[in-house]
């Protein structure tokens, strides 16, 4: 049975936070208007309210608490136990937030959502879409650390000398008959695509009011520029399907980077 008194979406970090906390320590449950989005897509700010009770049981990792963070309340999932130190995350968030068992407060039980259904925690359907929900941004996480901006300021000189490298070195392979019609695919098709794939997110940098189209344009300029060389080069030759691949591959690139940055930009 949920209790039903209801702190408003803004009280929770006000003065009613001490009869939030109050009712807490009578062991009685509360419900809140969450607020926010930093627990998307499993829970909406501006429509659902979370029922909240009393921590009875041992800390457990994959469960949401409501703990205390830099002199306010907040209601994140609880990623790692490392003694007493916890780290909490949103799962719409790449921010985690620090803190330790004593500020723990209270744990999420239920969802409570605008159509009135009510959604609880220890559920196996609510703790399969959690491990999907974290594993998404663990992935988001991983590829943010690796092609974050700092890491590709780093990286995009190493990438261009190698891009060229490969495209321009007497690398020794012995020649494919070029006898193919245009768009026959074959192995080294692929590779010249997936070379090219990274180039959109590297000549991103490069523009300063950061031009997606321009870093696409700049790097189908590239490619054609990699490609003509090798018509001169006596040691390879030019294919133009291999032209063809290194269109669809910096595409590619172009489509996962603005797919980067519409996330980015949905993340507070």
């Amino acid at each position: 049975m949920i209790q039903k008194t209801i702190f408003g979406p803004n009280d929770v970090n006000s003065f009613f936070a001490v009869d939030l906390m109050n009712r807490l320590s009578e062991g009685l449950p509360v419900v809140v208007n969450f607020g926010g989005d930093s627990m998307l897509p499993l829970i909406h700010g501006d429509s659902d309210t979370v029922q909240l009770t009393p921590v009875t049981s041992q800390l457990r990792c994959g469960d949401i608490y409501l703990f205390r963070y830099k002199g306010r309340l907040v209601i994140h999932r609880l990623l790692r136990i490392h003694g007493d130190d916890l780290l909490f995350r949103g799962d719409n968030n790449f921010a985690c937030e620090y803190a330790s068992v004593s500020d723990v407060l209270a744990r999420l039980t239920a969802v409570i959502h605008a159509d009135g259904s009510i959604e609880t925690t220890d559920t196996s359907t609510w703790r399969r879409r959690s491990c999907y929900v974290v594993m998404r941004r663990n992935v988001y996480s991983a590829l943010a650390r690796v092609f974050g901006r700092k890491q590709r300021l780093r990286l995009r000189w190493v990438y261009f000398v190698f891009l060229l490298f490969l495209m321009w070195a007497p690398l020794g392979i012995v020649a494919i008959p070029l006898n193919n019609f245009v768009f026959g695919i074959r192995f080294d098709h692929l590779l010249h695509s997936s070379i090219y794939i990274p180039c959109v997110l590297f000549m991103y940098d490069f523009f300063s009011r950061r031009r997606l189209v321009h870093s696409w344009l700049a790097s189908l300029l590239l490619a054609i520029v990699t490609e003509t060389v090798q018509y001169m080069l006596p040691y390879r030759g030019f294919d133009i399907n291999d032209m063809v691949a290194n269109f669809f591959g910096v595409t590619l690139g172009a489509v996962i980077v603005y797919l980067l940055l519409r996330k980015k930009h949905r993340v507070k």
